[in-house]
């Protein structure tokens, strides 16, 4: 038992200095939780789609659940996910939880919305490249609607990418047609989950947040400090957006056979 604590112990402190120097370079880079076992460009980190088995699926789908409990005089349909700073991982959870919810029998249409038209990342996580997306729709551009909608053949799965980056992101997401856009698309699918930019970057989040039915923020763990989150919570509030809860990513944790592994 000793050796075997000590081989843990080894592992672990080796891994943490890989981390480090990946830190230090500049973007972390996690050690995936889902082992590639299909030939596909998406990300590995998108867990539900390579391990339905997988804890953190099962993580995703706790949320899911969660989600689905909450009482509410609305229906909760349209949901966005942000975070305090960039680098917490919404976009990641954004796909995840979009596409744990596809997989619910229960659910037919989910969509997908990356409303991150700054530096967007959902088409880039999933493998696949858009001419069209949301802002081309905003501003109104010809036959905008005709080719936005990605099917990359996720069943229930249905994605709008960001599009073109536009000048006045911050004034589309204002815009009446975004309002108008939202309604409706809940007519349409059964949740709508927007990856949203983070909160205390830009305004962008804060005008986006009050038009949908609740807000999810990220928090990475060792990483967020308390001052940053209370302040976001604040922009959240002045925005009247509503808070639904908190998702914690980067979180270690041990299972069954020794094995460490990142949410």
């Amino acid at each position: 038992m000793g050796k075997i604590t000590d081989a843990l112990k080894k592992a672990a402190t080796e891994r943490l200095l890989r981390l480090e120097k990946l830190d230090t370079q500049g973007e972390v880079s996690y050690q995936f939780v889902a082992k590639k076992t299909l030939e596909s460009n998406i990300d590995p980190r998108i867990v539900p789609f390579y391990d339905i088995q997988s804890p953190v699926t099962e993580q995703y789908r706790t949320l899911r659940t969660n989600l689905q409990a909450l009482k509410s005089e609305k229906p909760i349909k349209a949901i966005t996910i942000t975070s305090a700073t960039h680098g917490e991982g919404k976009s990641i959870t954004a796909i995840n939880l979009a596409l744990s919810l596809a997989q619910d029998l229960n659910k037919k249409s989910i969509l997908l919305v990356d409303a991150d038209m700054r530096r967007a990342k959902i088409s880039k996580y999933l493998g696949f490249k858009a001419e069209k997306g949301l802002s081309d729709i905003l501003v109104d551009e010809a036959n905008a609607l005709d080719g936005a909608f990605v099917s990359i053949g996720i069943e229930n799965l249905t994605i709008l990418p960001a599009g073109k980056i536009p000048h006045n992101p911050a004034e589309l997401l204002a815009s009446a047609k975004m309002k108008n856009f939202i309604a409706m698309l809940k007519t349409k699918y059964d949740y709508i989950i927007f990856d949203s930019p983070p909160v205390i970057a830009v305004t962008d989040a804060g005008l986006l947040c009050p038009l949908t039915d609740g807000t999810v923020m990220v928090i990475q763990a060792n990483r967020t400090q308390k001052g940053v989150i209370k302040h976001a919570e604040s922009l959240l509030k002045q925005a009247h957006a509503k808070l639904l809860g908190y998702i914690l990513t980067n979180v270690q944790y041990h299972i069954p056979a020794y094995i460490y592994r990142y949410l």
